[in-house]
């Protein structure tokens, strides 16, 4: 019996230093996994940085540290004379601006001048993608800097898909939009009759939020005019909006020499603005927030 009553203390003792063993391999793989969560992540390589609209005051903090400790940094000439102590000494590529159009759609479904179209572009923008991809190997910091807000109509959203293994982060900018409601001095959000804003562009093929239809919401509307003929924004908002109702163009917002503000109202800013010659950078805006006052007249 002795030799039993050993036997099954044996065993006893066996399982208990075996449960013992598993908890704590169990805590030494709960450990292992759990610093391996707490690890930092890689460090960010690849930026796409907004330095705002107009004078180079209204970049931010933050923009302007990415773009000093960037190596390689892509970019127009404008903004590169904006900056010029933030770039000097770096690697710096111009020439890539507008390479969103085809971008994803299978090329071989167009033809003729628009095929050679999108085919050259898809071989600028491969171009760019291999020394965006390279400098990163060789574990350099780039950064993508663009006017404004590089998200609101910007033309580098594509890029964040096309690196999105490389984890880009985005450094938002002050947009043109906010520039302009400053420009304005009114509540942009604070109309007689409504608190919405919409921010669309030109009408675009394929798209089903067109202006007029946008504009019979009522809503003010803040449009982004990107080179479309002014005439023709006036036409499609005067479908559904009525003559009486104020009209505002912003030109060159953000410029603290240049900045321009003409208002009118639907019929009659043809006449006001005329044949002046309307630059790239200008925004219409259409509201009754443009007279809207909180001191109502008695």
């Amino acid at each position: 019996m002795a030799g039993v009553e050993q036997a099954k203390f044996s065993r006893r003792m066996y399982l208990c230093l075996w449960a013992a063993a598993m908890i704590v391999c169990a805590g030494g793989l709960t450990s292992r996994q759990a610093a391996a969560a707490e690890a930092p992540a890689p460090s960010t390589q690849l930026y796409l940085v907004g330095v705002g609209p107009g004078d180079p005051d209204l970049v931010t903090v933050r923009a302007l540290k990415v773009m000093k400790q960037a190596d390689v940094l892509f970019c127009s000439d404008r903004i590169k004379e904006k900056f010029p102590a933030e770039f000097e000494g770096k690697e710096v590529f111009g020439g890539y601006w507008r390479l969103f159009p085809y971008y994803g759609q299978d090329l071989t479904q167009l033809e003729g001048d628009e095929r050679r179209e999108a085919e050259a572009l898809a071989t600028k923008r491969n171009e760019f993608i291999a020394k965006v991809r390279a400098a990163v190997e060789q574990g350099k910091t780039v950064a993508i800097v663009d006017s404004g807000d590089p998200l609101i109509y910007g033309p580098w959203a594509w890029c964040l898909e096309e690196f999105e293994d490389l984890r880009p982060v985005v450094v938002p900018g002050v947009s043109c939009f906010n520039a302009a409601n400053a420009a304005l001095r009114r509540g942009v959000t604070s109309g007689e009759r409504t608190k919405s804003v919409i921010l669309t562009a030109a009408d675009w093929p394929g798209k089903t939020d067109t202006i007029d239809k946008l504009a019979a919401h009522g809503s003010t509307m803040a449009l982004f005019t990107m080179r479309t003929d002014f005439e023709e924004f006036i036409k499609k908002l005067s479908i559904n909006y009525p003559a009486e109702t104020p009209v505002a163009i912003v030109i060159q917002a953000g410029y603290a020499d240049k900045e321009q503000v003409i208002e009118g109202t639907l019929g009659t800013i043809l006449s006001q603005v005329g044949q002046k010659d309307l630059p790239f950078e200008y925004m219409i805006y259409v509201g009754d927030f443009l007279t809207y006052r909180y001191k109502k007249a008695r």
